[in-house]
C-alpha cells in the first residue's frame, strides 16, 4: 500500500475497512488451525510480529528513515513501551484460545475500550460523562454472566481452565488498550509507517524474550503449522491491523472502534462453521450486553486530536 498516494476517496476508505475488518476476523480462526499442529501460543506470537516486522522494514526505512532517526528519546520509548503492550496482548489474546471459544475471547477482548476509559480516569485524572460510567457498568455486568456462564464448562483443550481463559482474554483487552492509549500520543507527530513499524519491531523483541524465557523450540513443527502462522500474519497482522491505522486518518476513531466490534460476531461465524463451536444462551446475552455497554462507551468518548498522516 503506497501511503503516499493521493487522498483515497471515501468510499474506497470504506472498502479500506471492510476488508481488513474482514481479515482480522480470521485471526482466531488461523490460531485455531496452528493450534492443530500443535504450535505453542508464544510461538505463534513471535513469529507473526517478527514476520510483520521484516515485512514493513523494506518499505519504512526506504521512505522513513530519516524521521526515525530523528525520533525523540521520549517517543521512541514510548513506542517501544507500544509494542511491548501490544506483544502482551497478543500472547495472552493467544493463549486464552487455548482454553475458552473464539465467541468469548473476542468479546472480552473486545472490550478495550472500556478499559482505554478506565486509563483515562486513573492515569490521565480524566473526567468521564455518565453515559460512559453506564456503558462500563453495562460491560461489566456482561462480563458477570459470561464469566458465570464459562465457570462450569470444559475448557477447548484437554487439561484447559476456562477461567483462565477468561482472566487472559482480560488481560489482552488491557495490554490492548494501553497500547491504543500510548498510540494516540505518539500518532501526534509521528507518521503511520515508522510508528507501526516501531511497534511490530520491539513487540518481537519482548515477544522473542517470552519465547527464549519459556524455552520454546522455534523449529521441528509441521510445515502446515507455519503455513497457519503466515496466513495469520498477512490476514491480521498486516491488513487487518495496518490497514485500519491507516485508515484511522481519514475516518473519526469512533467510527473505526464501532466497526471493529463487528470482528468478535464474524469471528463466532467462522468458529461456528469451522469448528463447530456453538456458544450457549447465556453465553450469547453476556456477549451481546458486553457489546452494548462497549458501544455506548465510544460512541460516547471525546473526540482525540487528529494524528499526522
Amino acid at each position: 500500500m503506497n501511503l503516499n498516494t493521493a487522498e483515497p476517496k471515501p468510499y474506497q476508505i470504506y472498502i479500506i475497512v471492510a476488508i481488513s475488518v474482514l481479515a482480522w476476523s480470521f485471526g482466531p480462526i488461523c490460531v485455531r488451525f496452528a493450534f492443530q499442529y500443535n504450535m505453542p501460543p508464544d510461538l505463534i506470537v513471535s513469529l507473526r510480529m517478527v514476520l510483520a516486522s521484516i515485512a514493513f522494514t523494506p518499505f519504512v526505512w526506504s521512505r522513513y528513515k530519516h524521521e526515525i532517526l530523528k525520533i525523540s528519546q521520549h517517543n521512541l520509548m514510548l513506542a517501544i513501551l507500544a509494542g511491548t503492550m501490544f506483544g502482551i496482548n497478543l500472547i495472552a489474546m493467544t493463549t486464552s484460545l487455548q482454553h475458552i471459544s473464539v465467541l468469548i475471547n473476542q468479546v472480552l477482548v473486545g472490550t478495550s475500550p472500556i478499559w482505554v476509559a478506565i486509563l483515562e480516569v486513573s492515569v490521565l485524572k480524566s473526567r468521564l460523562n455518565r453515559m460512559i460510567w453506564i456503558g462500563i457498568i453495562i460491560a461489566f455486568v456482561g462480563g458477570v454472566i459470561i464469566a458465570l456462564a464459562t465457570s462450569g464448562e470444559a475448557s477447548i483443550v484437554e487439561n484447559g481452565n476456562s477461567t483462565l481463559g477468561v482472566i487472559l482474554a482480560l488481560i489482552s483487552a488491557v495490554g490492548a488498550s494501553m497500547y491504543l492509549t500510548i498510540g494516540r500520543t505518539i500518532r501526534k507527530t509521528v507518521s503511520f509507517a515508522p510508528y507501526i513499524w516501531l511497534v511490530y519491531t520491539s513487540g518481537s523483541v519482548v515477544t522473542l524474550f517470552v519465547l527464549i524465557i519459556n524455552r520454546v523450540p522455534i523449529l521441528g513443527y509441521d510445515i502446515e503449522g507455519y503455513f497457519w502462522i503466515l496466513v495469520l500474519t498477512v490476514l491480521s497482522q498486516i491488513i487487518g491491523h495496518g490497514a485500519l491505522n491507516y485508515a484511522l486518518k481519514f475516518l473519526p476513531p469512533t467510527t473505526l472502534s464501532v466497526t471493529g466490534q463487528s470482528v468478535p460476531i464474524m469471528s463466532a461465524i467462522w468458529a461456528l462453521f469451522l469448528f463447530a463451536e456453538i456458544p450457549t444462551i447465556l453465553q450469547m446475552l453476556g456477549g451481546i450486553v458486553i457489546l452494548m455497554g462497549v458501544l455506548l462507551v465510544i460512541a460516547n468518548q471525546r473526540k482525540p486530536v487528529k494524528a499526522t498522516n
